[in-house]
């Protein structure tokens, strides 16, 4: 009897022992791999782990970083950037329209480039731009190609824009700058919300998860920030807020932000060699309409070399 209390009594110990032993658990670091990475990771607090973090010479003077990465919330993520540094000569921002006419119609981007690419002046790479009706493709807000005004008007209060003027600046204002730069606009797309203003976060009361693109410039107006997120996809990247996207603007180092469309309109494309072969243009991002066909938009902004 006393044998079987002693083995019942060295099971309950051996138990409680079992029970107290320290459980080892795999920390994740966010370890960024290149510079706009490093910024991102530094200089918000996002990113819990990263997966992939490359960046890649477009063309002279443009930078792209694709990041994949499981964000601070545990989900899956995936962003697109491109840098562009106006001071190279050779270098240039445009506005996009379907079929480079001034008659609103919507077109795939990658589509719209071809309409302007060639020798002297090839397409690098480029963004979708302004919301717009789905029926007419009319955009929401002010659109300049090449100097000329094709729409001057704001839909509403909350409209914003970028352009780049005619000594070659990048700009981001609202309809309170509007009058004061319009007469020195060569290219303009509108936007939506603040995301940055003066180097500051702009507080937001939307706190929707969604597929993003914006964009922002230095304060010095020479750089441009380029930016897209995936969304509505679980298992490769669910989207960002738009305080979100203002803290990795901020981060990159922009000192004006805005956004522009998103959701199913979210397009990121680069060149992906110099011959002007069918295909030339990659769809880098994942676009959330019909399990990543790129949608037909109103416009876009194309990263032009002259090289």
């Amino acid at each position: 009897m006393k044998d079987i209390k002693l083995y019942f009594l060295l099971l309950f110990f051996a138990g409680l022992f079992a029970c107290e032993e320290t459980e080892t658990q795999t920390v994740y670091k966010p370890v960024p791999k290149t510079e706009t990475g490093a910024k991102l990771v530094n200089g918000t607090d996002l990113f819990a782990h990263i997966s992939s973090d490359t960046s890649y010479t477009v063309t002279s003077g443009v930078q792209a970083t694709e990041i994949k990465y499981l964000s601070m919330k545990g989900v899956a993520m995936k962003i697109f950037i491109f840098e562009v540094d106006l001071t190279d000569p050779s270098v240039s921002i445009e506005a996009s329209s379907p079929n480079n006419q001034t008659v609103f119609a919507m077109q795939p981007m990658t589509v719209q480039a071809t309409f302007v690419d060639q020798p002297g002046h090839k397409v690098y790479g480029g963004t979708n731009a302004d919301f717009f009706n789905t029926s007419t493709g009319q955009p929401r807000s002010i659109f300049y190609k090449n100097g000329v005004a094709i729409k001057t008007a704001f839909q509403d209060a909350n409209r914003t824009f970028f352009a780049i003027t005619k000594d070659k600046k990048a700009i981001v204002g609202d309809q309170t700058t509007y009058p004061v730069v319009k007469d020195n606009i060569k290219e303009a797309v509108g936007g939506l919300y603040w995301l940055v203003s003066d180097s500051a976060l702009v507080k937001q009361t939307d706190t929707t998860i969604e597929p993003r693109t914006c964009i922002g410039v230095s304060s010095d107006s020479t750089k441009v920030y380029m930016l897209a997120v995936d969304g509505r996809n679980f298992w490769h990247s669910n989207g960002m807020s738009f305080e979100e996207l203002g803290k990795c603007m901020m981060a990159l180092g922009a000192y004006n932000s805005v956004n522009l469309d998103g959701g199913g309109s979210t397009t990121f494309f680069i060149r992906n060699t110099p011959e002007f072969t069918d295909g030339r243009f990659e769809v880098r991002n994942w676009p959330s309409d019909n399990g990543g066909k790129e949608r037909a938009v109103a416009n876009g902004l194309l990263i032009i070399s002259n090289n």
